[in-house]
């Protein structure tokens, strides 16, 4: 079993235990002193793959309620290979989930939820030119035309996903307090993120055909195609009320 595989399966034995945890029983409700089912409002500090963040919901009713957050993280690496051509890159991973979320059970707090993230994820990259002519040269495009590092200037690389992505996750809170006020959460699901849009240009303008520079991008888009599905895995502590 992969590392990757076994993070989603880990979190979601954690989901699961969260859900039962929350789940209603007999002898909680013969209690005269019942701890409320929920509270309706919520915020929280949330840390998982879609990076750092925080998000505020509302129960607003026993099985639906609705939730908004952003997330954001940063990443710089210097010569990252793509397609052949290494580039200085830095990753922009910055998504606000909008959600409906639905609540099998009164008084429990699993949940599913469905939603759309607004998501400003983004990938830039520059490979620099060579200051000294003859001495580095980078193939872009189909046709195989190598051309000097020096005459062509910077090559610019952005990849940006669709801005607004479906998702579905399933969540659970486990409560630290009789009063559910403190909890710790958790969030497993996936984001739809379809075909990245890829641009390429050349600090020196008209150095590269525009067809091979439109190829080379058109490679990397395929490449980056088969990624098309964003998984969110999140953990969060709340304060309810």
């Amino acid at each position: 079993m992969t590392k990757s595989r076994f993070d989603i399966v880990t979190v979601g034995v954690l989901l699961c235990g969260l859900a039962v945890s929350g789940a209603p029983t007999a002898k909680a409700a013969d209690t005269a002193e019942e701890a409320p089912a929920y509270h309706p409002f919520t915020a929280g500090a949330e840390v998982g793959t879609p990076g750092f963040g925080g998000s505020a919901s509302w129960r607003f009713s026993d099985h639906f309620g609705a939730r908004a957050g952003m997330s954001y993280f940063s990443y710089s690496k210097t010569g990252n290979e793509i397609d052949g051509i290494k580039y200085n890159t830095d990753l922009r991973l910055m998504s606000e989930p909008l959600g409906v979320d639905i609540y099998p059970w009164t008084k429990s707090s699993f949940r599913i939820t469905v939603g759309i993230l607004l998501n400003q994820n983004e990938l830039t990259g520059v490979a620099p030119k060579d200051p000294v002519a003859g001495r580095t040269f980078v193939e872009i495009g189909s046709s195989g035309t190598s051309y000097d590092s020096a005459s062509i200037g910077d090559l610019n690389l952005n990849i940006k996903q669709q801005p607004i992505s479906p998702y579905l996750s399933i969540g659970a809170s486990y409560y630290f307090d009789k009063a559910k006020h403190w909890s710790l959460s958790g969030e497993l699901g996936v984001a739809y993120t379809g075909n990245p849009e890829v641009t390429l240009t050349t600090g020196v303008p008209n150095a590269v055909p525009q067809q091979d520079l439109n190829a080379e991008a058109k490679q990397i888009e395929d490449t980056a195609s088969k990624y098309k599905f964003f998984p969110i895995l999140r953990i969060g502590v709340n304060y309810s009320f």
